[in-house]
């Protein structure tokens, strides 16, 4: 099982640069004991080392659950981040899912 998080924080969202892939939003496998929603906190805290004010599941697909949440901090972590207004180019998926991802989050893409 995979998990991928949708942080926002205002009218932002947070992406993760992974060097190899690009940019994509925070994520990873689920380990043994380990719940989807523990996975994903515990992705995100590595990756950029975001904590959460609340964290929902929005989406979830054969081996895939997705998450959106609302960020309290940000305390940097093991990839480079970054807030985002408009996806970047350079993602590692196609743009149709990650504004699926997005869409489904409630965030509001109009400037998109």
């Amino acid at each position: 099982m995979i998990v991928i998080v949708v942080p926002f924080k205002g009218k932002k969202f947070l992406m993760v640069k992974n060097p190899r892939r690009g940019w994509e939003f925070p994520g990873g496998k689920v380990e043994e004991g380990e719940t989807p929603e523990e996975a994903a906190k515990r992705e995100c805290r590595e990756e950029a080392g975001i904590l959460f004010e609340s964290l929902r599941k929005i989406k979830e697909f054969d081996d895939v659950i997705v998450f959106a949440g609302i960020v309290k901090e940000v305390n940097g972590g093991e990839m480079e981040f970054r807030f985002f207004t408009q996806l970047p180019r350079g993602l590692s998926y196609p743009r149709d899912e990650a504004l699926e991802f997005l869409i489904s989050s409630g965030f509001n893409i109009s400037n998109i």
